[in-house]
């Protein structure tokens, strides 16, 4: 017989009960719980990236810091540029508006910036200021720098002069000395001449000129070249010492046509001729002056020996490398004067101007067969022809060897590079 229980039978008290965890029911792999890691930080390591973060604010806010100090400094560098830059725009259009105000003003000084033409005007009763005579003029067209003529009226004329009423006819064209004496002489007319200088001609002769045609007198003119100061004319002011001239001005008074009031103060009248010669000598001129080696002074007393010797244009430029020639290597062949027979008399032209007007010579600097070199000054007023030609002698052929020249009675030019052929040349002039 078979005493145990079968399965699935209650075992009543005898019975045991199982008890299973969930977590026993569950399938796949079973993950313990992960142990918190300690973080070391060993010295001989490099810190982790927080760490490190903290670690080099210090030199990281030291580094900006020498970074903005570069940025400034470069900052204000280029400031400081940007500043010269403007001040030097500025200093440049001070310089141009006070040049502009300067020519505008000499151009409506001598009326030559001003058509011609004629307008009535009337001087007001009650006092009379520069400015209100300038604002009168300035209105009728007949100056055109109001601020320019004020100027000169506070230097040169006495307001009560003018006495109040009309003005008929009054040219627009007037240099400010005529305008002031034709306003001051009421309706009477300045009577106006033309005087025509040529060429070469001198300031003796120029005096003679203004004398004949009741300008001024001769004495008056010759004594005011010397006497008057136009170093207000760029050119007169770089003279610098003229003691040793005959004239200080020789050279500089251009030859033209002029219009001139019978009567008209010394100073205009010079002035006119100086103005004219500082117009014509412009920045480009100037700059072949100084390309030259030369003075403009130097240039201009070459240039009036030019213009005495030479028979026309072409041969100004032949006669020029004469003189170029002797005074650059004249010495290597035994040549040490100019010998130019226009320079023996200054400032006279001939012997027979000399016997005329006593037959004794004040100056011993000029005769250029006795002193070595260019005269003390000028001879005479040349052109701008002869003014080019002093500038740039003919080098061309055998001018570069010219050393000798002479001329016929009919202008005929001769040209030799050494003393034979010179004599020969002058039987050919005739005047062996």
């Amino acid at each position: 017989m078979n005493d145990k229980p079968q399965r699935g039978q209650d075992q009543g008290s005898t019975g045991f009960k199982v008890n299973i965890d969930q977590k026993d029911l569950m399938t796949g792999a079973f993950e313990q719980p992960r142990a918190r890691r300690r973080v070391s930080v060993s010295l001989n390591d490099d810190p982790p990236s927080s760490v490190k973060k903290t670690l080099s604010t210090e030199k990281e806010r030291k580094a900006e810091k020498k970074a903005h100090k570069k940025r400034n400094r470069l900052k204000a560098r280029k400031n400081k540029r940007v500043f010269s830059f403007m001040w030097l725009c500025m200093v440049l259009l001070a310089s141009f508006t006070l040049a502009s105000y300067l020519i505008n003003g000499s151009n409506d000084f001598f009326g030559a910036s001003r058509p011609e033409g004629t307008a009535d005007i009337e001087i007001p009763q009650g006092k009379l200021t520069e400015e209100k005579l300038a604002d009168i003029l300035y209105e009728a067209g007949i100056i055109q720098e109001p601020e320019f003529f004020t100027l000169y009226c506070k230097v040169r004329a006495h307001m009560e002069n003018f006495a109040p009423g009309p003005r008929s006819k009054v040219s627009t064209n007037l240099d400010y000395e005529a305008l002031l004496n034709t306003l001051i002489g009421g309706d009477e007319d300045l009577e106006e001449v033309q005087v025509v200088f040529p060429e070469g001609f001198t300031a003796l002769q120029a005096a003679r000129l203004l004398e004949e045609n009741e300008v001024c007198k001769a004495q008056e003119f010759l004594d005011a070249l010397n006497n008057l100061d136009f170093t207000q004319y760029d050119a007169i002011a770089a003279l610098g010492d003229t003691s040793g001239k005959y004239y200080k001005v020789e050279g500089y008074l251009f030859p033209d046509t002029y219009n001139f009031y019978k009567g008209e103060e010394l100073d205009s009248v010079i002035g006119k001729l100086l103005y004219n010669f500082q117009r014509k000598i412009n920045d480009k001129l100037l700059q072949k002056v100084q390309e030259s080696g030369m003075t403009l002074d130097q240039v201009v007393t070459m240039a009036s020996i030019i213009q005495a010797e030479a028979a026309n244009e072409q041969d100004m430029f032949n006669v020029s490398a004469v003189l170029h020639n002797r005074l650059n290597f004249g010495a290597d062949y035994d040549i040490y004067f100019l010998e130019c027979d226009s320079t023996s008399f200054y400032p006279y032209r001939n012997a027979k101007d000399l016997e005329e007007q006593g037959g004794t010579l004040s100056y011993g600097n000029y005769d250029t067969y006795k002193i070595s070199g260019l005269p003390a000054g000028a001879i005479c007023n040349p052109g701008i022809d002869a003014i080019n030609a002093a500038l740039k002698p003919n080098t061309g052929g055998d001018a570069e060897q010219y050393l000798y020249f002479c001329h016929s009675d009919e202008g005929v030019a001769y040209y030799a590079t050494n003393e034979s052929d010179h004599e020969y040349n002058k039987q050919l002039a005739g005047i062996s």
